[in-house]
């Protein structure tokens, strides 16, 4: 086990107004709710759950992003809920890749630039191998060489996805978290870069958290499906059998597959 989350719990405050602007009053919201999940090592590892169920607020519980309200987060036998981000180098080990890539690349920076950037970053001792790392992860995940010279706005859709995750292998993490990163993807580029994902996760001995409401894109990709419905965990499976699955949630998401 790579990844573990122990009674994971964050609580956003809400103020509400009542009875004129100075009368407030305030109240919570528990977008995850004692979340304990496990992350094995080399695993693919879905989480699914319609939009609002907690997924994105778990991931960036995950990446201290946002402060845990109660529980702990383990990164092998380390405690990465404690703060002390900068003492199991957190940023490396665990890279994002989002849902926009459009956003996630700057527009003023070529692709070689966006690529080099974290390689100094992290491995200043191999600013003179830069280029040629950046040619090796072009190549990992399915881009040609002259991509290096261009802007975000000169690739299409798929292309900037792959050089977001190109950029997340380029620090040699051990897990990545996907965050409905490829939704905006048509069907047949969303296949190819799920396949790409695939030969990357065994070449590179990866684990991967894939976040999702779609339970389709989950179902040859990932080896077990956790299932998040209004911020809890109500289910993990392995066997696509619906006759095995326990909560009424996930027999409704099985049935969207059939209609």
């Amino acid at each position: 086990m790579i990844l573990e989350l122990k009674q994971v719990t964050k609580v956003f405050p809400v103020r509400r107004r009542r009875k004129g602007w100075f009368n407030k009053q305030d109240s919570e919201q528990a977008a995850v709710k004692q979340v304990s999940l496990e992350l094995q090592r080399g695993e693919c590892l879905g989480l699914v759950g319609e939009s609002g169920s907690g997924k994105s607020t778990l991931a960036q519980c995950i990446l201290r992003l946002e402060a845990l309200t109660s529980g702990e987060i383990w990164l092998d036998d380390q405690p990465i809920h404690t703060g002390r981000m900068k003492d199991i180098h957190l940023y490396k080990r665990i890279q994002l890749v989002t849902q926009d890539s459009s956003s996630s690349l700057h527009p003023r920076m070529m692709i070689r630039d966006i690529l080099e950037e974290p390689i100094c970053n992290y491995f200043p001792e191999r600013k003179a191998q830069a280029l040629e790392i950046c040619l090796s992860l072009l190549k990992s995940v399915g881009l040609e060489a002259d991509c290096l010279e261009k802007y975000p706005s000169q690739l299409s859709g798929g292309q900037k996805q792959r050089v977001c995750i190109a950029r997340a292998l380029a620090v040699k993490p051990e897990i990545i978290l996907f965050d409905e990163s490829v939704a905006n993807l048509d069907m047949v580029t969303q296949s190819s870069v799920l396949d790409m994902l695939k030969r990357v996760q065994v070449e590179r001995q990866l684990s991967y958290l894939f976040i999702t409401h779609d339970l389709q894109s989950t179902r040859t990709f990932c080896d077990r499906i956790a299932v998040m419905y209004q911020g809890e965990i109500v289910e993990i499976f392995q066997e696509w059998d619906e006759n095995l699955l326990r909560h009424e949630y996930t027999r409704t998401l099985f049935q969207t597959l059939t209609e």
